[in-house]
C-alpha cells in the first residue's frame, strides 16, 4: 500500500478533506499551481509610492496616476495619447497633461443673419438658416447652436452673421465652424460646413461664391454625456459604454466626447458595471445580467440571461479575455457567447463564499486567473483580509490563496503584468519575474486508509525553483545592492536619523539602504498521521525512512519552502518506492 501525489492542484473547499482528489489540497497559500508542480509565488517587485492615499492607479505610460475614489480608465480609441475616466466626478478627458470635463457644451444662444446690402430677388429668393459649433484643441466638435433667424437670399447677395458668443475656458475649444443650410427639391433642410475660423464674437461675412457647401453637419446629434457616467468601458470599432442608473450609454464611434442620446438602451434594474468579450457588452446588474451585441451603436440588440445573479461588487468585474467573471451572491459568475455560469458552484459553498464577503471584492486578472482581495470578519468579530486566486484555465477550476492584500489592482495589459496598490500609497507589482521567491505552503487532502498502517518511507521529488540564469541575476542584484549602501555609508548620506522621512518611503527606518534579498534555499515536508506530526523531512530527491512504532489510518503531507516539488511518494519500505 502506497500514497503518490503528482499533478498537484489547488483547494476546492466544498470538499471535506477526506473527499478531495488525490492532487488536491486542503490548503494553498502563495503556491503556483500552473504545470503539475508545486513552486511558489515569487515576491512583489517594489513599482512606486504615491504622495497620497488612493483607491484606484493607472500606469499611463512610464506615469503612475492615481484618484481617491474607484474609477474606470480607457485609453483613447483614436491615434492621440489620451484617456478618458469615469467615476471622479463629472466624467473627463486626459490629454497632454491637462484634465477637461468630457462633456462639450454647445453654444446655447442661435446666430443672427441679415443682408450686407441689397434685397432678394422675387423669382430667385430662398430661405436660408446659420449655425455654429465649437471645436476644441482635440479636435472635437460640439453639438450645434440652435438655429438663426430665417433670411431671404438670392444668389449674388453678401450676409452678415454676428450673436456669436464665447465660451466657457475649461474645455480648450479654440476654433468654430459655422454651418448654412441647403434645402433639396424634396424640401428636406440640411446644414453645410462653409468655414472655420478662430473662437471670437466678431461678425462673419458669409461671401456665399467664396464659401461653398461642404461637408453635411455630422454633430447633429452629439450629445453631451451625463454628469453621472460610469463604468466606463472600451468596445470593439472606436466605440465606448457606460452607464447612468438603469441606462446604457454609447459614444459615437471614435468620438468619445459624443454620446446620442438616441442610442441610449434601459435595463429593469440598477447596473453596477459592465465588461466586454468580443463585440459584446455584458452589463452587470443588481438583478440580471444583461448582454448587449452590436457592431455600431444602431444596431445594438439586448438580451436578459435569466439568471438571478446579481453583480454585488463593481470592483469585481474582470475582464479574462473571452469572458467576464464578477462576484455574485452565489459565487463568481463567467459570463461568456455560452451564457452565464456561476463557476465556483462545485468549488465552495454558497455561505462559505458569503463569509468571504463578495461585496468587498477588488480584483484583477493575472495569467488567466481570477485574483482578488477582500475584507471580512471572522469568527472573533475582528476585521481581516484575505487573497483568493480562482484557476480557472484548466478542465477542473480550483483556489489557492495569497498572503497579500490590495486597496486596488491594476493589469498591465502591454506588460502583462498585474499591480496592488498597498496601504493606499505603496504599488507592487505581483509575482514579478525579476524578484526572489517567496515561501510557500501547501497541505495534501486526508488521505484515509482501509486499516491502520505504518508507512516506512517517503520521496519527494523536485528541483530548485529558479534556474541558474535567474540565481546568478540574483546573487548579481544582492552584490550591487552592497556596493551602493557601502557608498551611501561611506559617504555618510544614508538619511538614516528617525524618523527623518515618512514609513513606507523607504526600508528601513527613514534609512536610504536598500535590502539585500538574495534567494537562499528552503525546504521542508511535515508528515502527520491521525492528525499529529511524526516528521520532518529536509531533503529532496532522497528516499528518507518515517520513524516506527505507531499506526495510523489517516496521513496527510505538508509542504513548505521555495522549491519547485513535482512528487511525493509514501511507501512501506524504501524498495518499495524504488520499484515505484
Amino acid at each position: 500500500m502506497s500514497i503518490r501525489i503528482a499533478a498537484f492542484t489547488g483547494e476546492i473547499p466544498r470538499l471535506i478533506p477526506r473527499l478531495l482528489p488525490n492532487s488536491a489540497a486542503q490548503a494553498a497559500e502563495n503556491t503556483k499551481l500552473e504545470n503539475g508542480a508545486i513552486m511558489p509565488v515569487r515576491r512583489g517587485r517594489y513599482a512606486h509610492h504615491l504622495d497620497e492615499p488612493a483607491q484606484a492607479i493607472y500606469l499611463h505610460g512610464d506615469e503612475w496616476l492615481s484618484w481617491s475614489v474607484p474609477v474606470n480608465v480607457v485609453p483613447a480609441p483614436i491615434a492621440e495619447n489620451r484617456l478618458y475616466i469615469t467615476g471622479d466626478g463629472v466624467p473627463k478627458v486626459r490629454a497632454a497633461g491637462s484634465t477637461y470635463p468630457l462633456a462639450l457644451q454647445r453654444p446655447l444662444t442661435p446666430p443672427a443673419a441679415a443682408l450686407v446690402s441689397g434685397s432678394p430677388d422675387p423669382t430667385l429668393q430662398q430661405t436660408i438658416l446659420y449655425a455654429y459649433t465649437w471645436v476644441t484643441a482635440l479636435d472635437e466638435e460640439s453639438e450645434p447652436s440652435p438655429v438663426s433667424n430665417p433670411l431671404l437670399w438670392s444668389p449674388g447677395l453678401d450676409v452678415q452673421v454676428t450673436g456669436f458668443v464665447v465660451p466657457a475656458a475649461d474645455r480648450a475649444i479654440n476654433r468654430m465652424r459655422i454651418y448654412r443650410s441647403q434645402t433639396s427639391a424634396l424640401g428636406e433642410t440640411q446644414l453645410y460646413f462653409i468655414a472655420e475660423r478662430a473662437v471670437g464674437i466678431t461678425p462673419f461675412v458669409d461671401v456665399i461664391a467664396d464659401h461653398p457647401f461642404a461637408e453635411p453637419l455630422a454633430s447633429l446629434d452629439y450629445n453631451t454625456p451625463p454628469d453621472g457616467l460610469a463604468g466606463l468601458i472600451a468596445l470593439p470599432n472606436g466605440i465606448m459604454a457606460a452607464f447612468e442608473g438603469k441606462k446604457l450609454y454609447f459614444s459615437e464611434p471614435y468620438k468619445p466626447h459624443a454620446w446620442p442620446e438616441k442610442y441610449i438602451l434601459t435595463v429593469d434594474f440598477p447596473i453596477m458595471g459592465l465588461g466586454v468579450f468580443g463585440s459584446a457588452v455584458a452589463v452587470l446588474t443588481q438583478g440580471q445580467p444583461y448582454v448587449v451585441a452590436g457592431t455600431s451603436p444602431d444596431t445594438m440588440s439586448m438580451e436578459k440571461l435569466e439568471v438571478n445573479l446579481p453583480c454585488v461588487s463593481a470592483r469585481g468585474i474582470v475582464d479574462l479575455g473571452a469572458s467576464i467573471a464578477y462576484p455574485s451572491t452565489d459565487g463568481l459568475v463567467v459570463i461568456s457567447q455560452s451564457g452565464a455560469n456561476t463557476i465556483t458552484r462545485n468549488l465552495i459553498t454558497r455561505d462559505d463564499w458569503l463569509r468571504m464577503n463578495p461585496y468587498s471584492f477588488v480584483a484583477g486578472s493575472f495569467n488567466g486567473r481570477y485574483l482578488t482581495c477582500y475584507a471580512f470578519t471572522d469568527g472573533d468579530g475582528i476585521e481581516r483580509t484575505g487573497m483568493l486566486i480562482i484557476d480557472l484555465t484548466g478542465e477542473t477550476p480550483f483556489i489557492t490563496r495569497g498572503s497579500d492584500s490590495a486597496d486596488a489592482m491594476f493589469s498591465d495589459t502591454a506588460g502583462g503584468a498585474l499591480y496592488l496598490l498597498k496601504n493606499g500609497e505603496d504599488i507592487y507589482e505581483w509575482d514579478a519575474i525579476s524578484t526572489s521567491y517567496g515561501e510557500m505552503y501547501w497541505r495534501s487532502k486526508r488521505f484515509v486508509l482501509p486499516a491502520d498502517t505504518n508507512f516506512g518511507a517517503i520521496l519527494i521529488e523536485g528541483e530548485s525553483a529558479m534556474t541558474p540564469e535567474q540565481r546568478a541575476a540574483s546573487k548579481a542584484l544582492a552584490q550591487a545592492i552592497r556596493e551602493a549602501n557601502e557608498a551611501l555609508i561611506d559617504g555618510d548620506v544614508t538619511g538614516g536619523t528617525f524618523p527623518s522621512m515618512p514609513l513606507g518611503l523607504v526600508t528601513f527606518a527613514g534609512s536610504l539602504l536598500s535590502p539585500v534579498d538574495e534567494f537562499e534555499p528552503l525546504f521542508l515536508v511535515t508528515v502527520y498521521a491521525d492528525g499529529k506530526p511524526v516528521a520532518d523531512i529536509v531533503d529532496m530527491n532522497l528516499t528518507c525512512r518515517l520513524p516506527g512504532g505507531f499506526l495510523a489510518r489517516t496521513w496527510e503531507v505538508e509542504v513548505r519552502g521555495n522549491q519547485l516539488v513535482t512528487a511525493i511518494s509514501i511507501g512501506a519500505s524504501p524498495s518499495e518506492l524504488a520499484a515505484g
